[in-house]
């Protein structure tokens, strides 16, 4: 009888053990405000003002759709068939800014984006990486 309590206790204790480690493990384990979490809060759908570099021409209520890459990478494309569709599509690493929801891109080759979590909003400024590269200032909110 003493062994059978001896070992439901052991059971039981290690039971009890698992639980306690996968609730720390959910609590300090995968961040909300991992980069690549952050990257994640970015993509989506956007429409607001583009401003191509060297152009006096603004296009209004332009949409920039951003996808998710690899990793902390996002994809930024413009809507195909649209008349400023021939900027160039930029793919880019994306940085949690810590104590917040919101997300960067700052120092990249690629160029600039700052997103507000709370508004939505987001920046983009891009730079040139290639011969031929269209680039572009970006301002708008997530649709």
């Amino acid at each position: 009888m003493k062994s059978i309590q001896k070992k439901s206790t052991l059971v039981l204790s290690v039971l009890a053990l698992m639980v306690l480690f996968s609730c720390k493990k959910k609590e300090g384990g995968s961040s909300g405000n991992s980069d690549e979490a952050a990257a994640a809060r970015v993509v989506g759908t956007y429409k607001g003002t583009l401003s191509i570099a060297g152009s006096t021409q603004e296009y209004f209520n332009a949409i920039i759709v951003i996808t998710k890459e690899n990793g902390n990478k996002v994809k930024i494309a413009p809507k195909s068939g649209e008349a400023y569709a021939n900027v160039t599509t930029k793919i880019i690493p994306i940085k949690a800014i810590p104590g917040s929801d919101d997300a960067e891109a700052i120092s990249a080759p690629e160029g600039t984006l700052i997103y507000q979590h709370s508004e939505k909003a987001i920046n983009i400024v891009t730079q040139t990486t290639a011969s031929g590269d269209v680039t572009y200032t970006y301002r708008a909110t997530k649709q």
